[in-house]
Formats: C-alpha cells, structure tokens, sequence
C-alpha cells in the first residue's frame, strides 16, 4: 500500500498528457514568470470552480466536469506550465510556481470568488494557491491526494520512481495501470480513453523537474502548509486506501472526506455522477458557511 502512494500521488497521472485540448480555443494568461497558460472558461455563476489536473496532465480531463458544472457556476480548467497547451518555459517547477499559474487565470479572468478543484499533484498546487490568494477563495477540494499528509517519500524512492515513470511511459499497458490502481471498472474503455489521450513526441520539459518539486513539497512542505490555509479543505477520494482524517484534522480542524466507493485514481472518470454530486454538495458547504 505504501508503494500504492508514490505511484498514485506521483508516477500515475503521467500517462494523461496530450497535445492539444480539443476543438476549444484557449484562452491564455501570463505566469508571473513569463509562461503562457492556457486554459478554458465557461458558463457563468458564481463562485467559479477552477479545475486543475495533476502531474503533466492536460485540463481536458475535465471535461464532464466542465460541462457539469458550467451549467450553475462558471467553470475553468488550467493547463499548468509544461502540460496541454500551455508554455514549458520555466526555469523554478515547484508547488509556488504552478500556483502562481493558477493565479494568473483568476487576475487575467478578476475573479474574486472561487473554489480550488485539484487532482493528484493539483493538489499540492490549490493548497498553495489558497495560501496565496485566501481572500478569493471559498474553499478547497483535493481529489485522490495526500490520504495521509503525514507520510514522507524516503530520498532512496526518487530514482525508483523516475525509473518505474518511464517504464509505464514507454511500455504502456492495461494490466499495468490496473495494478497501479488507475482504475478499476470499464477496464478496456478506461484504457482506450488513456491511450487516445497519449501522443508520440511529446515534450517532456519540466516533467522531471516538476516530479522533483512534488515529492519536495510532501516532504517538506505539506504540512505546514495545511496549516495555514485559512479557508475550509474537503477531500474527494478512492477507497483505495484509508483517508487518515484525524491526522488531517490535526493541521485543518474542519477537514472532511468524501469518499467513492468502488473506483481507482480516476474516480471523476469512474463515477462522474457521484463525484459531481459531491463536489456540488461540498461548494454549496464553502459559500454558507
């Protein structure tokens, strides 16, 4: 279950990158930095619901979810810096930085009221974010991350998992990404989906760096920095394995849990019905508290 984490938290969304984001022109705003992010917007209601993926993954992940929730809230889906279609051209990748990126959708879009959606590594990013900007956010969501804040990734894993990350990359297969807990039912179409999201030759700039800059934060900087956030944290998560809420809720008193049954990683791919309504149910909680 231990080697279930660093795949999960690290190493598995790796295999959701594309090229392109669909037919949808994207809109782009400037990182602090200078990176190009691109990202999508739709509908209009408030509070917007900003939808960021994990590690290398394009925002089109979201998409069910953008076209949920865009029908109630405004919807935006970002591609942080070296993942979709946004720029590669950065020199720190760390949790700040990608932070930073989402910052930068909500000044270029000026909204003052939003709700942080953040999968796998996105996770470690909304956090982050809503340390930075807490006046604007209304609460935050991290889906199928950090079951246990408390647990560190020992330094002798980071070649493992360089190595393994290239192996699932270059030797792609079913059986693998089951075993790796990526899902758990519809296991031939999940896989046909995985696989026509995943092009040849695609840029791999940053990826490392910023696989680096994910396991850092969990080691260094997780906790503290659940300690400062000011503003409500829910979880959505796989019972895969336990979600550790009292060690939680030991750094954010008000910390819940929403977990779905019967589902790997994806669990918005899995059971979009359920996950939607979840989440719904935790931003009608964020914005009457």
């Amino acid at each position: 279950m231990k080697n279930r984490f660093f795949f999960i938290t690290i190493l598995l969304p790796a295999i959701f990158i594309i090229t392109s984001c669909g037919n949808e022109t994207p809109i782009t705003a400037t990182s602090d930095d200078g990176v190009t992010i691109a990202f999508s917007s739709k509908g209009k209601g408030k509070p917007a619901v900003i939808f960021v993926h994990g590690w290398t993954n394009p925002r089109t992940i979201w998409d069910d979810q953008m076209e949920q929730f865009s029908e109630k809230y405004r919807a935006v889906a970002i591609d942080l810096a070296g993942s979709g279609e946004s720029g590669n051209n950065r020199s720190e990748w760390t949790m700040n930085a990608f932070s930073n990126d989402v910052i930068a959708v909500i000044d270029k879009l000026k909204l003052d009221e939003v709700v942080l959606v953040g999968f796998s590594m996105g996770a470690a990013v909304v956090v982050e974010t809503a340390n930075q900007i807490p006046g604007k956010v209304k609460g935050v969501v991290i889906v199928d991350n950090m079951q246990n804040p408390e647990r560190k990734l020992p330094p002798q894993m980071i070649p493992v998992v360089d190595s393994m990350m290239m192996d699932l990359l270059n030797n792609m297969s079913n059986e693998k990404l089951v075993a790796m807990g990526f899902y758990k039912t519809n296991q031939e179409a999940n896989f046909e989906r995985v696989l026509s999201l995943y092009p040849e030759n695609v840029s791999q700039v940053g990826w490392q760096e910023s696989l680096h800059g994910n396991i850092k934060w969990m080691n260094e900087n997780c906790i503290e920095s659940l300690q400062q956030l000011q503003v409500p944290l829910h979880a959505i998560n796989s019972d895969m394995e336990p979600t550790e809420v009292e060690i939680f809720k030991k750094y954010v008193p008000g910390f819940k849990a929403k977990i779905i049954a019967g589902v790997g990683h994806l669990v918005f791919w899995e059971k979009p019905g359920e996950f939607q309504r979840l989440l719904d149910e935790s931003i009608q909680e964020f914005i009457t508290q």
